[in-house]
């Protein structure tokens, strides 16, 4: 898709936002779920698409299901396959919804999203290179969980091809491939995050470049805190970008708060993007994490049969379902840890103004431009949630925790 329908010597410009996130957009091309669509693209033709990508996906999914029903569940216990057949619906169910929310915003919508991105870079001046690097830790995400998925999902294939034959795995592989969907969902959403975190750690640099410019007051003497980057925030490192703006007055902060409002609209696109998907998503791979810590304890314990006894190889298939629990936890703690970098940078900023308003002499012009950014950072803050049920933050993470040990536990209780 071009994101802009500017041009420059006869070639359409395309947006270096947009060509930071080509990586993920390649892969979800695949499944239909790019949600920047072509604008120029018949509503009829793109309807087709996705038509033929979830009737294909939604015959072989059913196809299996029946087949698990007739030849599989006869020889598991009852939780292990009312879990694995909830989960093979909701697969499908996500994946239509899905399509859906790409539909409904991949079109002239997202165009405008990325424009906006345009217009606060514009007052920035950023250089190439950020986006460049903001593409690099894209694809070594998409690197890292492609390589823990292809392992993961191998292995659980092997371990289930030598204790119950080779047929059930290949019929159960499907679930392997949506759960790639829903990696690439969260990558997606990942993408997104980092771009916002990206211009909130521009601010928070022009902000602290002002700290610097103006004079001490005397009881500014005491400390300094924010100079000394290394300790006060001794995670930037690298991801530090600096940046000058031709003066620190209250016109270029008012500026910064205008920049940090349309950030806060690129949010609130976000959630509504994402936060219905990914609230399905994270149910879904709940279901996954109870199912698989389901099955590799019964194994453990010998209550799961298995067909081909091989001895120790008996315990394969519940260590590559404790493999594949790692994978689904991964994407999780991700997806949450990359928001909650979003959440620090505006506290960062906060702390900034704070040492400012403390420390410093500023007129007060630039004090009160000052004061009026600051409430206007708590009375926005900038939080991605799932469809305004939970927001993606660290205590998400303990509450998930706490819900797959609840349900194994339950599920547990019937084991003979």
């Amino acid at each position: 898709m071009k994101v802009s329908d500017t041009t420059t010597q006869g070639r359409l410009y395309i947006s270096p936002s947009y060509q930071s996130m080509r990586p993920i957009l390649c892969i979800l091309k695949i499944f239909a779920l790019n949600s920047n669509i072509e604008p120029t693209f018949k509503s009829s033709f793109v309807l087709l698409k996705y038509f033929c990508t979830s009737v294909t996906l939604g015959c072989i999914q059913f196809l299996c299901l029946y087949y698990k029903i007739v030849n599989v569940y006869i020889n598991m216990d009852l939780s292990v396959w009312l879990s694995d057949m909830t989960q093979t619906i909701t697969d499908y169910f996500q994946y239509i919804v899905d399509l859906f929310f790409v539909y409904k915003y991949g079109r002239n919508i997202c165009l405008e999203y990325f424009k906006q991105y345009e217009k606060i870079d514009s007052y920035f001046d950023i250089d190439i290179l950020y986006y460049i690097v903001l593409k690099r830790k894209l694809r070594n995400l998409i690197a890292f969980f492609v390589t823990i998925w292809l392992i993961s999902s191998l292995g659980d294939l092997v371990a289930w091809g030598i204790t119950y034959g080779w047929m059930t795995p290949m019929v159960h592989s499907i679930t392997y491939l949506f759960l790639f969907i829903k990696i690439l969902t969260m990558l997606d959403l990942i993408a997104h995050v980092n771009h916002i975190t990206f211009r909130l750690k521009i601010i928070s640099n022009l902000v602290q470049n002002c700290y610097a410019s103006v004079e001490v007051c005397p009881a500014g003497l005491m400390t300094d805190c924010i100079r000394n980057r290394n300790w006060l925030y001794p995670e930037a490192g690298a991801d530090t970008f600096t940046h000058q703006i031709s003066a620190y007055d209250s016109y270029e902060m008012k500026r910064l708060t205008k920049c940090y409002l349309t950030l806060t609209e690129q949010v609130a696109f976000i959630n509504k993007m994402y936060g219905f998907r990914i609230l399905l998503n994270t149910v879904s791979l709940l279901l996954d994490m109870v199912k698989l810590t389901n099955v590799a304890i019964r194994i453990v314990i010998g209550s799961q049969r298995v067909i081909y006894n091989h001895g120790a190889y008996n315990y394969l298939p519940g260590v590559s379902g404790i493999m594949r629990l790692v994978t689904c936890c991964a994407i999780i703690i991700a997806s949450v840890d990359q928001c909650e970098k979003a959440y620090r940078v505006r506290e960062q900023i906060i702390n900034v103004i704070d040492h400012l308003l403390i420390y410093k002499n500023p007129d007060e012009s630039l004090r009160t431009a000052m004061l009026n950014f600051r409430s206007f950072l708590q009375e926005r803050p900038i939080y991605f949630n799932m469809a305004n049920f939970f927001t993606l933050n660290y205590s998400l993470l303990m509450s998930v925790a706490s819900i797959v040990v609840t349900y194994t536990i339950i599920l547990l209780q019937n084991v003979k």
